[in-house]
């Protein structure tokens, strides 16, 4: 892109987005800005306006021509207040304040009150007329006195319905009726229920709201009276409150309540129409001449969005789906819009990003009978919030008249890498995608179709990051191709490009029109406040032809003989330019340029194969030789050769010194290699491969330390190309080298020169695939096999024979106490092994009684147990060291007899039962167990017997016989 200057407009309003949207449409621009704000009483109210411009950016239309005036809402409030005598004289004065300051706070707008008090009575204090003669609410309420008696309210609001909303009592009647009831009890003593008087009020189409005052509405039948009295949802129109003071804190609620009425004419919602509408938030020039301008109402009928039609009539036609469909709430449509042309007949494409937090795109044709517009198909986003159908852009590639293809941008669609997407609408989807890292960035936010700038004949785009570098901004620059768009931007414009500190830069764009007149088509970009101008530059594309002499490399040029390093000149390559402007433009032929350029021989490889005879960054002969340094390895793949050139415009004073712009900066060609196959071009070989494995006849895993393999391969045919060897080997090996035994060299004679056979190619090189032979196999039935795999078992063992052993072991066990098979009778059990894991043990366990019972014939105390094992293999198949065939164990047993304890226990327990018998009688005999004292008892008893005077010397004395006293 050229240079570039801003244009400000002098806004009409400080709140209104200048510069928000800018639309081309053959020569005529277009400016809008959707957000003008007005005041429409209490409600602000948001609309919009654009501007067609001239070529010097000066205004020719204004549209719409007017704002419309402020919608009057009219609404007719009654309050109905509760004068039973259960209200006291001070809490009725509070609620006279309460009637007094609702009725103040509707003072500047088209409302008007009318107050009636109910008990038993019903009295009217003022109605509506006499309230427009005077709008002083103190005045009219400082005159209402207390009414007292039982509490009829079913009564008093059909008398309301009845008798107050009426012409006759100064109701108006497209106005929105309005009942506020004030209570502090149910009803009592009513001779009507609420099912005769709501219906009635509902029918009348009447807004209504309770307010319950008091302890009486703590109980549910209580509540459930004011529920039945609001108007539905009755959570929206109940206010219950304690007591009179309390009536002050929802003075506000029941303001807002009221004040969303007044903001539509639907008696049951709380949405706006056209109040919000935002016309001009998109903007196109529709080529049929019966519709004009088109401008998108994003916030219309509650921001489900719509667009305005200009004809030639005054009366702009508006365009939805919300009266038909009813799940556009906040969808936005209009957001975005552009018209598509087939066969003749346009339609609308509109967007609608915030359809169900995904987004949706709709196509809109008229019918040709009513001559209606209405929706033919849809397309609905993929993510979440990704603002799918934020903006669109219809293209028309080839400039037939019919649109190609429609692209719908997802600004806020988000990936780790990538912020913003562009949907490509064809079958497929493709996408595109700006710089990567600017994940926040926005791609997508603004497109717009920008005519040829390149000069291929195809119509280019542009696309807008406003939020890319920190919110300063970036535009893409995509280039068409035959029916479709590059998927790589050609161009990326920083805002660092320009000398003003930009923010915002590429929120809006627009393209596709000469606003210099210098026949190049220019770009407008938005950015915060200003809208520049992007001018593009004539492009010169550069003919290059590259021509080998001679065309083909010679096999002469690489025959090494063992050679390393070779300085044979092989080629010579000449260049020729020729410039010429692609652009449709009104400059002439005066623009000069300058071309430098340079020459890369096989790049983005390793190994060079070829190089220029002279050095240089760039070269300015017509002519460079080329000579291979290395001796190639590869013959089959042609030497590429890529011309990278630069060209250096010459100012252009004609266009404040535009500098011409290169379309295509490099060219690859190929120098192939001459290929030795006989006349046809084909090579038929024919090889014979063969390999030995230098005299080793049997490789043992673990012993074998190395396995040499000598292959040989012969071509009998014509010269082979591309030729590998491939080698398959166990897993159980591992690659270590390969060694050329004999290095590639080229032999005398035409066949069989080229023996290089190391590099690799597939079947798409001309590899050719053939049979040794073919022979029938007749099958007279078709045969099923069925197997099932066994159980796997490691060892299946097996006993055998038993040996006879010796017939004197008792020689031979006291010559040689060591018991064998050649002395005892032994058993032998062999185990077949099916196979063995690497490094995994294989444990056999044997259990058996050995018997001893002839140990004592041969008078040893200890025997030597003799096991003995052996592994026998096929000796063919498997290799193992003879250490690790057989072993031996010995076991010592010894032969311990087990004393028997009984005898002596049994003579020892006789012994001391007879020596205790006799140490019994002695003692008896002695007297020892003879009792002393029965004895002197005894003796005691026969000394008082008649005729004893004396007495006995042991004991107790005998008593005295002292006188009594």
């Amino acid at each position: 892109m050229g240079g570039s200057r801003p244009w400000l407009y002098p806004p009409p309003s400080v709140l209104c987005s200048e510069g928000h949207l800018l639309t081309p449409c053959l020569l005529v621009p277009q400016a809008c800005g959707p957000t003008l704000h007005r005041a429409c009483g209490e409600n602000m109210y948001v609309s919009g306006y654009c501007f067609l411009l001239d070529q010097s950016l000066q205004q020719l239309q204004h549209i719409p021509d007017t704002q419309p005036e402020c919608p009057k809402h009219v609404t007719d409030i009654v309050v109905l207040i509760d004068g039973s005598g259960s209200i006291t004289s001070v809490d009725f004065g509070k609620m006279k304040r309460f009637v007094s300051e609702i009725m103040k706070r509707f003072r500047s707008t088209d409302t008007q009150f009318a107050l009636m008090q109910y008990s038993n009575t019903f009295k009217l204090h003022f109605d509506f007329m006499e309230y427009r003669r005077s709008r002083n609410p103190d005045r009219l309420v400082q005159g209402v006195e207390q009414l007292y008696g039982t509490t009829r309210t079913a009564s008093a609001i059909r008398q309301v319905v009845r008798e107050l909303f009426i012409s006759g009592r100064g109701a108006q009647d497209e106005a929105t009726k309005v009942l506020i009831v004030i209570t502090d009890g149910e009803k009592y003593k009513d001779p009507l229920s609420y099912s005769d008087a709501v219906p009635e009020a509902e029918r009348a189409g009447i807004i209504r709201y309770a307010i319950g005052v008091g302890q009486a509405f703590s109980s549910d039948t209580a509540q459930q009276e004011l529920h039945v009295i609001a108007s539905e949802p009755t959570n929206e129109h109940v206010f219950r409150v304690d007591s009179f003071d309390a009536l002050q804190g929802i003075q506000s609620q029941l303001q807002e309540k009221i004040f969303a009425i007044e903001g539509t004419q639907s008696q049951s919602g709380s949405s706006f129409q056209l109040e919000m509408s935002q016309e001009g938030f998109s903007s196109l020039l529709s080529p049929m001449s019966d519709d004009g301008p088109v401008l998108g109402a994003v916030g219309a009928y509650a921001w489900s969005g719509g667009i305005y039609l200009y004809g030639s009539s005054r009366e702009p036609s508006f365009i939805n789906v919300s009266r038909t469909s009813t799940d556009m709430n906040d969808a936005y449509l209009g957001y975005s819009s552009q018209v598509i042309t087939t066969n003749g007949q346009s339609s609308y494409v509109v967007g609608a990003p915030r359809y169900q937090h995904t987004g949706k795109v709709i196509l809109f044709s008229r019918d040709t009978k009513s001559g209606k517009w209405t929706p033919r198909s849809e397309q609905l986003g993929e993510q979440i919030g990704s603002y799918f159908g934020g903006t669109l852009c219809a293209l028309d590639l080839d400039r037939d008249g019919n649109t190609d293809l429609v692209l719908i941008g997802a600004p806020m669609y988000y990936t780790p890498l990538n912020g913003g997407l562009v949907y490509i609408c064809r079958i497929n989807w493709p996408t595109l995608q700006g710089q990567t890292g600017q994940a926040f960035g926005r791609f997508g936010a603004s497109m717009s179709k920008i005519g040829d700038i390149s000069g291929d004949g195809q119509m280019d785009m542009a696309i807008g990051a406003p939020l890319e570098n920190d919110n300063r901004g970036a535009l893409y620059i995509f280039h068409g191709e035959k029916g479709d768009i590059s998927p790589q931007y050609r161009q990326r414009i920083e805002e660092s490009l320009f000398s003003s500190r930009l923010q915002y830069f590429g929120q809006a764009v627009s393209g596709g029109t000469d606003l210099t007149g210098d026949g190049l088509p220019d770009i407008a970009v938005g950015a915060q406040g200003q809208v520049l101008l992007l001018r593009s530059r004539p492009v010169l594309r550069v003919g290059v032809s590259i021509s080998f002499q001679p065309p083909m490399i010679p096999t002469s040029a690489f025959d090494c003989q063992g050679q390393e390093q070779l300085n044979t000149e092989v080629s010579r390559a000449g260049v020729c330019f020729t410039v010429t402007k692609s652009t449709m433009d009104s400059l002439g032929d005066s623009i000069s340029s300058t071309i430098q350029y340079s020459l890369a021989l096989d790049p983005r490889r390793m190994k060079i194969r070829a190089a220029f005879d002279s050095t240089g960054p760039v070269l300015r002969a017509r002519l460079a030789s080329l000579s291979p340094q290395l001796c190639p390895e590869d013959t089959l793949t042609p030497i590429t050769l890529r011309l990278n050139y630069t060209l250096m415009g010459e100012p252009i004073a004609a266009t404040s010194h535009l500098r011409p712009i290169l379309s295509e900066d490099s060219a690859p060609v190929s120098l192939p290699f001459q290929k030795d196959c006989g006349t046809d071009g084909r090579c038929d070989d024919q090889l014979e491969i063969s390999f030995n494995f230098s005299g080793l006849s049997t490789l043992v895993v673990g012993v074998t330390p190395e396995l040499n393999t000598t292959v040989s391969i012969r071509n009998r045919g014509e010269n082979s190309y591309s030729t590998t060897v491939q080698f398959f080997y166990p897993a159980a090996l591992s690659y270590r080298r390969v060694l050329l035994l004999q290095v590639p060299q080229c032999t005398p004679g035409r066949r069989g020169r080229l023996c290089r056979w190391r590099h690799a190619a597939g079947s798409e090189q001309g590899a050719q695939h053939g049979a040794l032979g073919k022979a029938p196999c007749p099958l007279p039935a078709p045969i099923y096999t069925v197997s099932l795999p066994p159980q796997p078992q490691l060892a299946q063992c097996n006993s055998e024979a038993e040996t006879p052993g010796s017939k004197d072991f008792v020689k031979q066990m006291s010559e040689r106490p060591l018991l064998d098979c050649s002395v005892a009778t032994c058993k032998k059990i062999q185990c077949r092994i099916a196979s063995l894991e690497m490094q995994q043990p294989l444990e056999f366990m044997i259990n058996g009684n050995v018997s001893f019972q002839w140990v004592s014939q041969t008078q040893q105390q200890k025997v030597s147990l003799v096991s003995e094992a052996r592994i026998e293999y096929e000796e063919e198949k498997y290799t193992q060291k003879e250490g690790f065939v057989q072993r031996q164990v010995q076991t010592v047993v010894e032969h311990a007899e087990v004393y028997n304890y009984l005898p002596i226990i049994v003579g020892s327990s006789v012994g001391g039962l007879v020596l205790l018998a006799l140490i019994t009688a002695a003692l008896y005999k002695l007297g020892f167990f003879k009792r002393q004292y029965k004895q002197m008892m005894e003796d005691g008893v026969e000394g008082k017997g008649p005729g004893r005077t004396q007495s006995t010397t042991t004991g107790n004395p005998p008593a005295s016989d002292a006188p009594k006293q």
